[in-house]
């Protein structure tokens, strides 16, 4: 299958998420703590639906990164498109992440009470809560950093940009490297957070590059 053709699976899976989350009850997954008025509130978990929904982000992800390549097609001028696919596959990365990362807690809690629960939630403090609160910030950073880079280093769309059809691709025809694709997603993601502006700052339109294109050789192009 062309990765073009993978943009309908990934929006098929998005309008039924949107169903799904109509008729489910509303839910947190991961960990989460709150304090208020000196009240102390530690929940976590997942759901299995939402395991389910991890396990089909990730295998449709893993059969576009190692699926047919598309050719290279025409530069992609505009910006907006590359903003939406950033939010796209942020959305993506974390409906793959957090549930599997829910797990933790769960477990965690069932092997402290003795009792299993998909969400918890208690009003006391346990040894190890920091813990799971740190471990969940760094896991997911980690994973939606590959997540963003993988593709690059593979030479395919993410879901995100498959999408709304286009891809990066490297000036040279080459692969870039792992270590590249990471400082390239790092940089994008910052610039991207912290000034919505940056992808117009050194537009060159005829080459669908910006700044953070000519600083890692890469383009962004149509999918043909």
């Amino acid at each position: 299958m062309m990765p073009r053709n993978f943009r309908w699976l990934f929006v098929g899976l998005l309008v039924v998420l949107f169903f799904v989350g109509i008729v489910a009850e509303p839910t947190s997954i991961g960990v989460w703590a709150r304090w208020s008025n000196d009240r102390y509130l530690f929940g976590g978990g997942t759901r299995p639906w939402a395991l389910a929904f991890a396990a089909l982000v990730i295998g449709l992800y893993l059969l576009l990164m190692y699926g047919a390549p598309s050719s290279v097609g025409k530069p992609m001028p505009g910006v907006v498109r590359r903003f939406v696919a950033f939010w796209l596959d942020f959305f993506l990365g974390m409906l793959a992440v957090a549930p599997i990362f829910g797990l933790l807690p769960t477990l965690t809690e069932w092997r402290r009470t003795g009792g299993f629960q998909w969400v918890f939630e208690r009003p006391n403090p346990a040894p190890g809560d920091a813990l799971l609160i740190a471990a969940q910030v760094l896991v997911v950073c980690v994973a939606l950093v590959f997540y963003y880079a993988f593709p690059l280093v593979r030479s395919r769309p993410s879901p995100g940009t498959c999408i709304v059809g286009y891809q990066v691709v490297a000036d040279d025809g080459v692969k870039l490297t792992l270590q590249t694709a990471l400082l390239r997603t790092l940089i994008g993601v910052v610039a991207l957070l912290f000034a919505y502006f940056a992808p117009f700052v050194g537009r060159d339109k005829t080459n669908g590059k910006f700044w953070l294109d000519k600083a890692f050789g890469t383009r962004a192009v149509m999918l043909s």
